[in-house]
């Protein structure tokens, strides 16, 4: 196996053995024009540091050192250093064919490629580099410079050791312009000397990059990850070995434009040295597979990823020169950047005026090296930025939530490594919530955790579960805008006529079975809108309007959110279309019930335009019929007299149940139900009397048995028929109602 590490540092030293050939020209060439023949003798030359002492150093032992030139006499000496020079060149060359033969990329060799730097600024970074290596070159530079307080090589050291002519200094000063690639590149910084106020360019040391230093002197490969910029360590991290396309779950639209881009890679992102970089922006929600795209694509074409958490990146200060440190770091290593949270940018508010130039910032850096860039991008609708536009290379990739067949795989999957139930349906789970990957892996860790806690022997994973798992993934969403109601009632509890209850059992058979229509079937492709149900029960308070939506939540294992009509409703124009826009954006991949109550306030029929007001309020109806057909889930609208809804809303709802008063046979069936078991009766309660005599809705009813039960419990007793006739009395009058003392006697 070829030793890489070995073979750059040999090739590392020998240009530090041609470096130190050019230190002996230039000690040589001091000692000449500063020796007493030409000078006068001067007693504190060399107080510090002594020729004495240079020559120790220059014949110290050293891994990379050349021999010191000996010349015979009569020979000039320019002559022997030229000569040594030259065979110290020959060296060189001699480790860069033998590092070609074995296919070997040396990291000198590399850096001065994928930086564009010439011949010239390689010496100059191995010069400043070399104190880094031994610190005999300290000495040597503090010799040279005739100061034992400047250990590091000078601009102007630099530049005489490089160049014998004059005019070649001076035309060498342009190495270390700003925009030359030393300085541009940051691989090298120019630092002020403290006792000298704005010294000139000459008198400026220059010292490497922490990170270029690392990388040419690491026992490490080329290419070498393991060894990151320590400051980018907190916001940055290099990923393994990603999985191959293949084992991606995606759809197989993505799965061919990746396919796509794995191959072209060869000709667009490989090239070193220059060309434009691909930018590939990944739209998608949160744990739809964007980042395992990423690394799959990397993998297939043999590079690392960077991953580069923007946010944190950014809080730090000099927060956009890192940008550039991140850049140049994957440039360095040939990876990929996966710009993570790079969607934060996109959006420009008064509170962080920053952010577009933040995201400019982002988009230089990438251009300035070439580096192939992942933006993930969370809205899915999104258009790209003007700047992105302008790229030569863009690519755009929707990820959309897992279809159905893709979500119960995922389910499978995740749910091989535990436990559970035999009878688990994964059809209804898959079918019932939209979740991602990522949702989906969560959601059968939070399963597993909540079957252990029942204790060894109890903690396989049944189905309710993974329901309730799966429902947390999704309900935070909707806390802040609605009102989660935890439903407790089941069909028994309902009591309506034939036809309604038909109605809702078809409203929940459309809900469980929508993925086999819509999936397996095809209809989703024949629908660009309207892919949810929109639901309006209709009747008299009471009539058991809520206790439905409770009934078809529980049955169906979704949350049930009442939406705070207060807190969307807003007098002030177009502040009641911004409520409603968080409430469906919440909403839209919750997969919850959303309940409005009392509906008729907000959708309630169109008015005649004679102002600005009816103008608006048209406009808050029309805005939320847009958003009920986009929605994907469930729902359901109440009110009080389907007459008061708009018809445009009648026209769009899929199910309109009717929720009529009950008759005297309902009522006697909701006065059964109305008790606990734990309730004491009396045998005088006459359960048929009540129902045929009162005319009560069962929100009534309820209401009633509530009261009766505490009035016995004030008694001591338990719940007789005085107590229901009394507070059926009070039930009247709370409803406005005549109340006939005689009619609540109890006989």
């Amino acid at each position: 196996m070829v030793d890489v590490s070995r073979l750059s540092q040999e090739h590392l030293y020998a240009h530090l053995a041609r470096l130190d050939l050019l230190i002996q020209r230039e000690v040589w060439r001091w000692r000449h024009v500063n020796s007493p023949s030409v000078q006068g003798a001067d007693e504190f030359r060399g107080l510090y540091v002594s020729d004495a002492e240079v020559d120790a150093v220059l014949n110290g032992v050293y891994p990379g050192s050349g021999q010191v030139v000996r010349h015979a006499s009569g020979e000039e000496p320019e002559s022997a250093f030229g000569a040594a020079i030259v065979r110290a060149e020959e060296a060189i060359a001699a480790c860069e064919a033998a590092a070609r033969s074995q296919g070997v990329v040396l990291r000198l060799a590399r850096l001065q490629a994928v930086f564009e730097l010439t011949d010239a600024d390689v010496d100059a970074l191995l010069i400043a580099l070399a104190p880094e290596t031994d610190l005999r070159y300290e000495r040597l530079y503090a010799y040279l410079q005739d100061d034992v307080t400047r250990r590091r090589p000078s601009v102007s050291l630099i530049l005489n050791l490089l160049y014998e002519a004059h005019e070649a200094r001076v035309a060498g000063r342009e190495r270390f312009a700003p925009q030359a690639p030393l300085l541009r590149h940051d691989l090298v910084v120019l630092l002020d000397d403290p006792a000298i106020p704005e010294p000139p360019l000459l008198a400026r040391y220059v010292k490497v990059d922490p990170r270029i230093v690392t990388y040419l002197l690491a026992e490490c490969p080329a290419v070498a990850p393991a060894h990151m910029d320590e400051r980018l360590a907190g916001a940055c991290r290099y990923e393994g070995v990603g999985p191959i396309l293949a084992d991606l779950r995606i759809e197989d639209v993505v799965r061919e434009q990746l396919a796509l881009l794995a191959a072209l890679q060869a000709r667009t992102v490989r090239s070193e040295g220059g060309g434009d970089p691909l930018l590939i922006v990944l739209q998608g929600e949160a744990a739809t597979g964007k980042y395992a795209a990423a690394r799959a694509l990397c993998a297939a074409w043999g590079q690392p990823l960077l991953q580069v958490d923007l946010q944190r990146l950014l809080k730090e200060s000099g927060g956009e020169r890192q940008l550039r440190l991140a850049a140049r770091e994957a440039h360095l290593a040939g990876a990929a950047l996966y710009w993570r949270r790079y969607d934060r940018l996109l959006d420009s508010s008064p509170e962080d005026a920053r952010r577009p130039l933040q995201r400019e910032a982002v988009h230089e850096a990438v251009r300035a090296y070439s580096v192939t860039s992942f933006l993930p991008v969370t809205d899915v609708e999104r258009e790209v930025d003007r700047a992105l536009l302008q790229a030569a290379h863009l690519v755009r990739i929707r990820f959309e939530r897992p279809a159905y067949a893709l979500r119960r795989e995922e389910w499978a999957s995740a749910l091989a490594a535990h436990e559970v139930e035999q009878d688990v349906d994964l059809s209804a789970i898959a079918g019932r919530f939209r979740l991602t990957q990522g949702q989906i892996a969560d959601a059968v860790r939070d399963a597993a955790h909540r079957a252990a806690q029942r204790g060894p022997g109890r903690d396989v994973i049944v189905e309710a579960d993974l329901f309730a798992a799966a429902r947390a993934q999704t309900s935070d969403q909707l806390r802040d805008h609605a009102q989660k109601i935890e439903p407790r009632h089941e069909w028994r509890d309902l009591v309506l006529p034939p036809d309604p209850i038909a109605q809702l059992h078809e409203l929940c058979d459309q809900m469980k079975y929508r993925h086999v229509v819509l999936g397996e079937w095809g209809f989703d492709h024949k629908l660009s809108m309207g892919k949810g149900l929109n639901a309006l029960f209709a009747g008299p308070s009471g009539t058991g309007k809520t206790m439905a939506a409770e009934v078809i939540a529980n049955d169906l294992g979704l949350d049930l959110f009442k939406i705070d009509l207060s807190t969307v409703m807003s007098k002030y124009v177009g502040e009641t279309e911004k409520n409603l826009e968080r409430i469906f954006t919440a909403a839209r991949n919750s997969n919850a019930i959303l309940f409005f109550d009392e509906a008729d306030a907000l959708f309630g029929k169109r008015s005649e335009v004679r102002d600005a007001h009816d103008r608006y309020a048209n406009v808050e109806i029309s805005y939320l019929l847009q958003r009920m057909e986009a929605y994907d889930g469930l729902v359901v609208l109440t009110s009080n007299l389907s007459k008061n809804m708009d018809e445009a809303f009648v026209r769009r709802m899929h199910f309109t149940v009717e929720f009529p008063y009950p008759d005297a046979e309902e009522r006697q069936r909701i006065w059964a139900i109305a008790f606990p078991e734990q309730a004491p009766l009396r045998a005088d309660v006459d359960l048929d009397l009540l129902a045929e005599r009162y005319r009560l809705t069962g929100g009534n009813i309820r209401n009633v048995a509530l009261t009766a039960a505490f009035l016995a419990a004030r008694d001591g007793g338990v719940i007789g028929m005085q107590h229901l006739l009394w507070a059926t009395r009070r039930e009247f009058q709370k409803m406005g109602r005549l109340a006939n003392e005689r009619e609540f006697a109890v006989e």
